[in-house]
């Protein structure tokens, strides 16, 4: 089964919701859910209780592999995520007698007697994340499998506002700006400097029952361990604006205060940090704020929205320049349809900020 939705639709709910419906049958199935992101994957354990053997029905896809299950062993593996799928079954990980020549959406195929993939094919950031629709449906035929599929239209997150989200694709990708929303639909807001972007944040993350976070494009360096004082160094920094990212995994002696970087999204001390697509993409807060780096510029001449690859940090795009302009473009999506009730962003580019203010200073 391939479930597409796209930001918002309820992917990980629904996931959940089978979930626990067929934990609780009294046929006793033998259930999984999967998925590739470790803070999606820690971030709902940490919602069970302490002790709680739910806990054995989350795994890591990497898991299925024919070294540790036989076909069809599984019933119903529920893959969350699935756009986040590498090509390989293998990772750095996988011992040498455990590992397959197998794709990882093969091996999915093969452990599992159901399949089902929640999937939003507009999220591709990396290109050793393959997971696609039509990848899915070409390994499907190969082994013979029924194909089903359902797409969820409706949104809950943006405020359910789908014209929030359809005006974002539409300038996100220089598509005709024809959707707007209201003021009272959405809580969009653009910001003069980060300092009072994130001032704002940290506000909204303050008050009781409400959550909010800082991200950022992956255009500043991501230090690899502490400063001389023992601290963590302060990467992303504009004017006077300077906070670090989230924790390096390489980060053993974590400061005191702060978190490991797959708890960044869920734990609270996680609002002093600012968090890249990897660790913000899967979960949702009340209000996001989103850096927008000098990697998505406005060309007044071109009259559009352009990248620039030259600006990016993160190693993993920098080698794929054929596919870089389609990943940022991607990126931004995501971080910008991470808030259920705002959105407030900051701009490096004044071109940019411009362009975005004219685009919705007809709200009402």
């Amino acid at each position: 089964m391939i479930v597409k939705g796209g930001p918002g639709t309820g992917k990980t709910v629904i996931a959940l919701h089978i979930l626990a419906l067929l934990a609780g049958n009294k046929k006793s199935y033998n259930i999984r859910y999967a998925t590739k992101s470790k803070p999606l994957l820690e971030g709902v354990k940490d919602r069970l209780p302490r002790g709680s053997k739910a806990k054995l029905l989350f795994s890591n896809v990497t898991q299925f592999i024919p070294a540790n299950c036989e076909p069809n062993n599984i019933d119903v593996l529920l893959v969350d995520e699935a756009h986040r799928i590498s090509n390989s079954a293998n990772n750095q990980y996988t011992p040498t007698d455990k590992r397959t020549n197998l794709t990882q959406i093969q091996t999915i195929v093969q452990a599992a007697k159901i399949s089902v993939f929640f999937i939003d094919d507009k999220q591709a950031i990396r290109s050793v994340e393959i997971g696609s629709s039509q990848l899915i449906r070409e390994c499907a035929k190969e082994y013979n499998a029924d194909i089903a599929e359902v797409e969820l239209k409706s949104q809950f997150r943006c405020n359910g506002s789908d014209n929030y989200l359809d005006w974002l694709e539409q300038v996100i990708y220089n598509e005709p700006v024809k959707s707007s929303f209201k003021e009272d639909e959405f809580d969009f807001k653009i910001f003069d400097d980060p300092q009072t972007l994130y001032d704002e944040i940290k506000r909204k993350d303050s008050i009781d029952g409400q959550s909010a976070r800082l991200t950022a494009g992956f255009c500043w360096p991501w230090s690899s361990s502490l400063d001389e004082n023992g601290d963590f160094v302060k990467d992303v920094t504009i004017g006077n604006f300077a906070m670090p990212w989230e924790t390096k995994d390489t980060i053993t002696n974590i400061p005191k205060g702060y978190v490991k970087w797959y708890e960044w999204a869920y734990k609270p001390e996680g609002i002093k940090q600012v968090g890249c697509i990897y660790t913000a993409q899967g979960f949702e807060f009340d209000y996001i704020g989103v850096i927008i780096g000098p990697d998505l510029r406005y060309d007044t001449e071109q009259q559009c929205l352009i990248t620039d690859i030259k600006e990016i940090k993160d190693p993993m795009l920098k080698r794929n320049a054929a596919y870089f302009d389609n990943y940022a473009r991607n990126i931004y999506r995501v971080l910008m349809s991470r808030g259920m009730k705002g959105c407030y962003v900051y701009c490096c580019d004044e071109n940019l900020k411009e362009y975005l203010r004219a685009k919705i200073r007809d709200r009402k």
